[in-house]
This record gives structure tokens, sequence and C-alpha cells, in this order.
């Protein structure tokens, strides 16, 4: 009869060893990956916390003897954003100025008053829920009100100049860029820098 000897104590000490070696490698495995997680979602959270979101926005108004035309960028977003450049074109063709986009002034300025305050756009650093004036125009009448084959015109004016063909890059305080274009302007698009994108005087 073969009689079953149990391990020797170095042999029990051994594989006690390797057991416990084990099970410190997975718990030490599974918090590396604990760990890489919360970095992540700190990360992303830390980015969700400062990003910008920036839009052209085009207003008008009129009253009797006053219209007013203002084109403006809006930072919609929850963080600050450092604007890189602005790109402005009409009809496919780039304008190289705001002045030269705004100031044309058609038939419909005869007679009356007109005012034209720019700003430059680049460089400046919006916050979150700020909104900067490019370019506004506007025309008063001396005397009297508008009448309104001149408000038809101002109208149609209005029109031609709303309708902005434009680009924004701009970066968060973290170095993220984003191209936002007027086409669709509720789908920035990430980009690496704002190097490749030309701008005009704006």
């Amino acid at each position: 009869m073969i009689k079953l000897k149990w391990p020797n104590v170095e042999m029990t000490t051994a594989l006690s060893a390797v057991v416990v070696g084990v099970a410190a490698l997975i718990v030490a495995v599974d918090q590396s990956s604990i760990a890489r997680q919360q970095a992540e979602l700190m990360d992303k959270t830390v980015q969700a916390s400062v990003w910008p979101m920036v839009q052209f926005d085009f207003a008008s108004e009129q009253d009797f003897r006053n219209a007013r035309a203002t084109l403006s960028l809006r930072n919609s977003g929850v963080g600050p954003a450092i604007i890189k450049g602005i790109q402005i074109s009409k009809d496919g063709a780039p304008v190289p100025s705001l002045e030269a986009y705004i100031e044309r002034r058609l038939e419909v300025t005869h007679g009356m008053r007109f005012d034209l305050d720019t700003t430059r756009g680049t460089g400046r650093v919006l916050s979150a829920g700020e909104t900067v004036a490019l370019g506004e125009a506007h025309w008063e009448l001396a005397v009297g009100q508008i009448p309104s084959n001149m408000r038809n015109g101002i109208d149609a004016y209005f029109d031609e100049i709303g309708t902005v063909d434009g680009a924004i890059c701009y970066c968060s305080v973290l170095d993220q860029c984003w191209v936002n274009r007027s086409s669709d302007d509720a789908n920035p698009e990430r980009v690496n820098d704002c190097s490749e994108l030309s701008f005009g005087e704006f």
C-alpha cells in the first residue's frame, strides 16, 4: 500500500508565495486600470469644464428713424475662447476686410447719416457667454420717418449682409482648437491648430 505524503514545509511555503504573488499582480493590474480610467475621466471633465463654442451672430433692427445691422461673435460654450482667426467670404470670394463687407451702402443710405464701427476679433479672448460686435452699421434719418421705399431697400441690404459665409478658428485654454463654419455652426470641427486657415483683416 502506497502512502501519500503531504508536501514538505518548503514546498508549501513556495506555493503560498506564488499564490500571493499572483493575487498581488492581479490587484495591481486592476488598480492600475481603475487609476487610468479615473485619470481619463478627470481629463474629460477638465476639458468639458473649459469647452468654448464660438459662433457668428447677425442681428438687425429698425425704428421710425434708425436702422442698425450688427455682425458679432458669440461664445455660447462654458469656457473662454482664444480667437485665432476669422474668415469671411461672399459668394465664394474672400472678403478682405469688414469695412468692405458692410460699408457698401447701395442706394438705401441716400439721405441718411451712416456710421460704421468695427472691432478686430482675432487675438481676442471671449469669456463664456460673451459677445463682441465685429461690425455695426447704423443709419439715421435726420428728420422725419424712413419712407417705405427706403425701408424696403434697407431690408434687402440686411438680407444680403446677413448671409455670412464665414469660418472662425479658436482654441480653449488647454490648446484644443476648433473651426466653426456659419454653414453648420452647431458642429465645430476639431483641428490641431489654426495655421492652415487664411484670414482677412478681422
